[in-house]
C-alpha cells in the first residue's frame, strides 16, 4: 500500500466554520472496535468501542459538531454511550468541540496537564487560535500519564507524551482484536505533527512554545517511530490517506493494515521540519 499523504484543502477553518457540509463524509471503519466519526475529511475524530462504553478521540470545531454527532448515531450508537473523551492536543480545530460533546454526552474529558496549562496561559494561540471559528471553554476532568494507561472494557490505550507542535501534544496506542481471526492489531494516533507550529516566525510572536519544543520533536522522533504500529491513523486525514479506502473495511479484509505506514509517516514528518529549519538557517 505505502504512505501516502495529501495537500491540506485551501482554507479549511473557513470551509468547515460556515459550509462544513461540502466537506462531509459519512463514518468507517479503520481498525476491529474503530471507526473514523468525524463527519468531514479535514480534522479526524476516532470511536473506540471498548465493549463497556465508548471512547472518543478529539472533538473536531464547533461548527462541525452535528456531523460527529451524526456519525455516533449512523453507526447505530448514541452520545450517552461515550464515557470518556481524550484531547490530542489544544488547539481550537481537535477540541473546539470538546465542551458540547462534555455535556451532551456526560462522559469526563482528559487531555494533557501540559496543553491544559498552555490553553489557560494562551487562548490566543490554542482554543481561540482562528477568527471563524467560535469553540466554547471546557476544563478537563483529569490529565493524561504516560505511566498509567486509559482503561475501559477490553481496550487499554497508552498515552505518550510528543510534545513539539504544542507542548502537550499526545499521541494514543491501543491493541485491538479481530473478531475474523483472534489476530492483534496494535493501532497508533499521532497527537500532532503540524510543522507550522515548530518555525522561528512562529516562537517570535508566541508566549510559550520556545525553539527547544522543536528540538524535543526531533529527538523524540527515534523513539516515536520504533513503536510498532499495525494500523496508523492521522490526527488530519491529508497526513495518511484514509479516506481513499472509506467503507471498504471488512474483519476479513484489513484495508488500512500496513506496519511500515507509521515508520514511514514519522520520517516525513521529521523531513518538514527540518526543512523548514535549513531554510530559516539560508537567510
Amino acid at each position: 500500500m505505502g504512505f501516502r499523504c495529501t495537500p491540506p484543502t485551501k482554507d479549511p477553518v473557513a470551509t468547515l466554520a460556515y459550509k462544513p457540509w461540502t466537506l462531509a463524509i459519512k463514518p468507517f471503519q479503520v481498525a476491529p472496535q474503530t471507526w473514523y466519526v468525524a463527519g468531514q475529511t479535514w480534522v479526524g475524530c476516532y470511536l473506540i468501542d471498548t465493549g463497556d462504553g465508548l471512547i472518543l478521540i478529539d472533538t473536531a470545531i464547533t461548527e462541525s459538531l452535528y456531523m460527529l454527532v451524526d456519525s455516533i448515531y449512523r453507526l447505530g450508537y448514541k452520545p450517552e454511550d461515550i464515557k470518556m473523551i481524550l484531547i490530542s492536543h489544544a488547539h481550537f480545530d481537535h477540541c473546539g468541540g470538546a465542551r458540547a460533546m462534555k455535556e451532551l454526552t456526560g462522559a469526563p474529558l482528559y487531555m494533557s496537564k501540559e496543553d491544559w496549562e498552555f490553553m489557560k496561559a494562551c487562548p490566543e494561540e490554542t482554543i481561540a487560535i482562528d477568527k471563524d471559528d467560535h469553540p466554547q471553554p471546557f476544563e478537563p476532568d483529569g490529565f493524561f500519564s504516560d505511566d498509567e494507561p486509559i482503561r475501559l472494557g477490553n481496550v487499554e490505550i497508552r498515552t505518550m507524551l510528543t510534545p513539539g507542535h504544542t507542548v502537550g501534544c499526545t499521541s494514543f496506542f491501543w491493541t485491538v482484536t479481530n473478531p475474523a481471526n483472534g489476530e492483534k492489531y496494535v493501532v497508533g494516533m499521532h497527537g500532532g505533527v503540524g510543522a507550522n507550529t515548530m518555525n522561528n516566525k512562529y516562537y517570535v510572536t508566541s508566549r510559550y512554545l520556545t525553539p527547544d519544543l522543536r528540538e524535543r520533536f526531533l529527538n523524540d522522533a527515534k523513539k516515536v517511530r520504533n513503536i510498532h504500529v499495525d494500523i496508523a491513523l492521522p490526527s488530519h486525514p491529508n497526513q495518511i490517506e484514509i479516506v481513499d479506502r472509506a467503507g471498504t473495511y471488512t474483519d476479513e479484509s484489513q484495508p488500512f493494515l500496513d506496519d511500515t505506514i507509521w515508520a514511514q509517516f514519522v520520517d516525513e514528518r521529521v523531513r518538514q521540519v527540518r526543512a523548514v529549519m535549513e531554510k530559516e538557517n539560508e537567510k
